[in-house]
């Protein structure tokens, strides 16, 4: 049975809020992980799995204790962008990098930036008629940039222009690009900063992706 056209575009909006926040530090004006609320409304609409209910709920926790002290919005905000330049940014260098290039071999992070999936991704973005907006420089195969792009995908879904071709091509590119990799993501923010904002979001993000990965 065919995913309603709002499920697809609301998982586009999701997409892209977790794609967004990993390619940019978080600013005061638009901290919306930092509200309790907006989690519950990331929350609604769908009947969750397991493990995104958990990554939900210690995002939920970490935005209650980011300001139950009386920590103004502005410090709550520059703790998560520490954090968010020692992951990924450095120096060194990023403690979690986000490229998924860094992981193409199992069990170990790679030190080269640029590779088979920097070029794939920059093939798939081509071939969709997409440009990089690239203010910060990042290669085509940072994890925030293939999110932007399944959410792209996950918008043709909800067009249904394509029928079930654009659901192959969704599910493919999943299961080929960041399902493959974003767990190892994942662990390193975990161990890198596991009391942080950014482990709870990739948990997130990886539960989502396996979520979308198997048909329904």
């Amino acid at each position: 049975m065919p995913m309603p056209a709002e499920v697809w575009t609301r998982r586009a909006h999701r997409f892209a809020f977790l794609g967004n926040s990993l390619l940019a530090p978080m600013t005061a004006d638009a901290a919306l992980g930092l509200d309790e609320a907006f989690w519950h409304k990331f929350a609604a609409g769908e009947v969750e799995g397991p493990s995104i209910r958990r990554a939900l709920e210690r995002l939920k926790a970490y935005a209650r204790a980011a300001q139950a002290d009386g920590t103004v919005l502005e410090d709550a905000v520059r703790r998560v962008n520490v954090e968010y330049a020692r992951l990924f940014i450095g120096p060194p260098k990023p403690a979690a990098p986000p490229w998924e290039t860094m992981y193409a071999q199992a069990g170990q992070v790679g030190k080269i930036g640029f590779g088979r999936a920097t070029v794939a991704m920059q093939n798939l973005l081509a071939e969709a008629g997409l440009v990089l907006a690239n203010e910060n420089n990042q290669y085509a195969d940072h994890l925030g940039i293939e999110l932007l792009y399944l959410a792209e995908l996950c918008h043709c879904c909800a067009a249904g222009a394509d029928g079930a071709d654009a659901e192959r091509r969704l599910r493919t590119f999943v299961r080929e690009h960041p399902v493959a990799w974003a767990p190892a993501f994942r662990d390193q923010v975990a161990t890198a900063a596991p009391g942080g904002y950014y482990a709870p979001l990739a948990d997130l993000v990886v539960a989502l992706l396996e979520e979308l990965e198997t048909p329904h």
